[in-house]
């Protein structure tokens, strides 16, 4: 009973815990345990909605233990809430991490990724592995990605309908002086019958889904290299409509995805050129998502884009200069069947100077405009305004950041100034097209733009000795 206290006395505390490894003769520690528990309560309150936004009171708590034990790393970590119960991936969950070498395992309600056209993040419960040996990775993954939530009449819970799902996955990646490949495998099913009644009126169909990726890179010359990936999802919308499909309509992997006459296939891919010298990068990117593309590895996709992207870095003075640039173009509506098409240039400037161990100076610029170009319903015997509807908008950020330490190790300062500018312009009408910085309409704009100054100044006085 009094080494069960212990233990327990352990994990609750968090504390620093060691023993004798025999078999190394007491040269390193053989049991190392730590940890931490982490509350967050939050008050709501309001007057006069009819239907408050939140509820009045709600609680969060959060915790690991980190167990390494002959150096087999065993952390477990925890969440709870007080609202998890409302959500079919609630924040109640719990997770095991056993880790040896390079083979790592991921036990109970827990998130991998493969891509970001595969599987990107989502939750599932279930167990997964990723291997790590010499020049090779493996991940794999099972489990359920959905649970099953039926309707219920008094909640009227028409939102919340969700079939259980399942899926499984895998991902084998090779890499070998500036070359390598990778192939994924996801596929995740729907079971049709796992909820009892769905309404008419609801739009939650039970699902099938393959995805198929390639990865691969190439050095093309001493400092040039390029990288590139291709993903192709199968998705069957509704596992129930009637599967009417002729033989020459099917495709090879229909039978692997319930092929029927909701089934669709989308693409996604993307490539980077990359060249680097000693005090010079840059990198050329493109990608492509296919209008609809989706897999059911992910809370949300984003589809119907082409991005053209550019990013130059410099390194000088002794690399106490850092430049960065990003700057790109964006464009929906590939297939043209959309009432609207939307433009947008995305740029971003960074800069840092280290002049010193104690100075540091660093800026920002971002700027972000967007342009939606409606396009009009023809109509011989009626006129529509909506070519005079296009909206453009501007967004431009800059911000400055002074920062001093000094000390020493007992007793360190440190003195941080920092200034942010922000403005938004939005214009409506008879524009023509949008600029990167700005567009003119030949009439004054509608509306005027928002600036937002923003100044803080933080001193921090650190004492080592006292902790």
């Amino acid at each position: 009973m009094k080494k069960i206290c212990i233990i327990i006395y352990l994990l609750s505390t968090a504390t620093h815990l060691s023993a004798q490894n025999l078999d190394k003769l007491n040269k390193e520690e053989a049991l190392k345990v730590s940890g931490g528990v982490q509350f967050n309560a939050i008050a709501y309150a309001q007057n006069g909605l009819p239907f408050p936004s939140r509820e009045p009171f709600t609680w969060y708590s959060s915790g690991n233990v980190n167990v390494n034990l002959l150096d087999v790393a065993l952390p477990f970590t925890y969440a709870y809430s007080n609202q998890g119960g409302k959500f079919t991936q609630p924040f109640n969950r719990a997770a095991f991490h056993p880790q040896y070498k390079w083979a790592k395992a991921h036990i109970g309600i827990v998130s991998m990724n493969f891509s970001p056209y595969t599987l990107s993040g989502h939750l599932f419960a279930g167990a997964g592995i990723e291997l790590t040996p010499g020049k090779w990775k493996i991940q794999a993954m099972a489990g359920r990605l959905n649970k099953a939530v039926d309707y219920d009449a008094v909640e009227d819970n028409l939102n919340e309908i969700a079939f259980q799902r399942f899926g499984y996955g895998i991902k084998t990646a090779y890499e070998s002086k500036g070359y390598g490949g990778a192939i994924t495998f996801f596929k995740a099913q729907d079971d049709p019958n796992s909820i009892n009644y769905t309404p008419l009126n609801s739009a939650v169909d039970p699902q099938d889904n393959l995805v198929i990726a390639l990865e691969g890179k190439a050095k093309i010359l001493q400092n040039l290299n390029i990288t590139a990936e291709y993903a192709l999802s199968g998705l069957t919308q509704n596992l129930n409509a009637v599967n009417d499909l002729a033989s020459e309509q099917k495709s090879i992997v229909h039978p692997m995805i319930n092929g029927n006459s909701t089934t669709a296939f989308f693409q996604a891919y993307k490539t980077a050129l990359n060249y680097s010298l000693k005090t010079m990068k840059i990198s050329f990117n493109y990608e492509h998502i296919d209008p609809g593309y989706k897999t059911l590895g992910g809370y949300y996709f984003n589809n119907d884009l082409e991005n053209y992207t550019i990013a130059p870095s410099f390194t000088l003075l002794n690399k106490k200069l850092n430049i960065g640039l990003n700057t790109g173009y964006q464009v929906n509506n590939l297939s043209a069947e959309q009432s609207a098409t939307t433009n947008r240039w995305v740029g971003n400037l960074n800069a840092t100077y280290v002049p010193s161990n104690k100075l540091i100076f660093s800026g920002t610029y971002s700027n972000f405009s967007s342009f939606t170009k409606n396009r009009p319903t023809t109509d011989p015997f009626y006129f529509t305004g909506a070519d005079t509807l296009n909206f453009y908008q501007l967004t431009q950020n800059a911000s400055g950041m002074v920062n001093y330490s000094f000390g020493d190790a007992a007793v360190k300062n440190n003195c941080q100034l920092l200034y942010n500018y922000q403005e938004s312009t939005s214009l409506v009408g008879n524009l023509e097209n949008g600029g990167a910085f700005g567009t003119s309409i030949g009439q004054l704009p509608e509306g005027v733009p928002a600036k937002t100054h923003l100044v803080n100044l933080a001193y921090t006085r650190s004492m080592s000795k006292s902790g």
